[in-house]
Formats: structure tokens, C-alpha cells, sequence
């Protein structure tokens, strides 16, 4: 995750998300990664570190905020893994919700109003 090459980080970062075994190693690479200038590279360690339950990823994804728009497809399957991971750790059961527009970004979450 220490290469020069944006895409090799991020690569690096996916299979590191993928084996979840919490080893600190892993996990403080994938953090450090957090303060990367690339968005790309951020999201992907946040989702990484969601995927390992750690709680740097509350912290990066509030610092990344709402997706960007024109991304929030892609942008949005990444930040779901860490909000998935607060509401674990918070004790929040959801729901499952139909497919609804619009959002309201607030607080960390996207707020869903049924129409």
C-alpha cells in the first residue's frame, strides 16, 4: 500500500479490505491511507477498515462526507460498509428500505424520505 502508483494503492487496499482478519498491520496501512489527497484512495480505506471493524473508518468517512455528485454510485457502495459498521457498533437495527429519492445528508447519514 506504500507504492508510488494511485491505482496500485488502491488495488492493495481492496485485498487487504478483503482478507478482514484485524491484523494491526493491515489495518494501520489501510488508516494511514486515510490522509491520502486522492478521494479514491480514502474511500477505499475507509472501506477497508469498515470491512475490519475498525473505527478509524467512522473518522474517514465523516471527513469524506456525502458522495460527490456525478460519483455516488460508486462513492456510495463505499461509505455504506462504514456507516453499516456505526450502526452495528451503536446498536441500530434498520430496516431493509424500498428504493427512495430523494436523501438528506445530515450527520454522517443519509436520511431516506419515502415519496
Amino acid at each position: 500500500m506504500a507504492d508510488a502508483d494511485t491505482d496500485v494503492r488502491i488495488a492493495a487496499c481492496r485485498k487487504a479490505g478483503e482478507i478482514m482478519n484485524g491484523d494491526p498491520a493491515v489495518t494501520n496501512a489501510m488508516a494511514a491511507l486515510l490522509h491520502h489527497p486522492e478521494r479514491r484512495v480514502q474511500l477505499v480505506a475507509v472501506h477497508g477498515l469498515a470491512l475490519h471493524e475498525d473505527e478509524r473508518c467512522v473518522e474517514g468517512a465523516d471527513r469524506l462526507g456525502p458522495p460527490r455528485p456525478g460519483f455516488q454510485d460508486e462513492e456510495m457502495g463505499y461509505l455504506d460498509v462504514a456507516w453499516r459498521y456505526m450502526w452495528r457498533r451503536d446498536g441500530i437495527r434498520r430496516q431493509p428500505e424500498p428504493e427512495v429519492t430523494p436523501g438528506v445528508w445530515t450527520q454522517g447519514f443519509m436520511l431516506r424520505v419515502r415519496v
